[in-house]
């Protein structure tokens, strides 16, 4: 079952106590890049929108959202639960979460997600969602998923 989770516009407030969380050092193998990397990339580079993922007051992850290069399709980067809450149940409700807002704000009727090959468990998430792979590099998978049909 899925838990309680919402997402918080990243902002002034809340940034820093995102700068903190952090895959395990195994997990930098597949997510090496630190949150604040992100939150620098999506202002000046790929413009997508972030949000802290709180679970009731705590902030346990970072999710982010926009259009992807063709400006019509939604698209899902980064996303990251912290390592102290990771295999809890966070996951798949923040994906929803975001999914819903790529959907009813950016209009969005698909959207992409990249993920590395080695981290299965990213994507045994994504295909329960209904993401399916419609292409891979040597690294990569690149998975959509079509909301017209989906229920939010």
């Amino acid at each position: 079952m899925d838990k309680q989770v919402k997402l918080e516009l990243l902002n002034a407030n809340n940034w820093l106590k995102i700068c903190d969380l952090s895959v395990s050092k195994e997990q930098k193998a597949v997510f090496p890049i630190p949150n604040v990397y992100w939150i620098g990339i999506s202002r000046y580079e790929e413009k997508s929108e972030l949000f802290a993922i709180k679970a009731d007051d705590e902030y346990i992850g970072l999710i982010g959202g926009g259009y992807d290069e063709d400006g019509i399709t939604g698209y899902i980067n980064p996303f990251m639960i912290d390592q102290l809450h990771q295999k809890n149940n966070y996951a798949r409700p923040a994906l929803r979460l975001i999914m819903k807002y790529l959907k009813e704000t950016l209009k969005a009727e698909k959207i992409n997600i990249n993920h590395r090959k080695e981290n299965i468990v990213a994507g045994k998430i994504y295909d329960s969602l209904g993401f399916i792979i419609y292409n891979e590099t040597d690294n990569e998978y690149q998975r959509q998923i079509d909301l017209t049909n989906f229920a939010m």
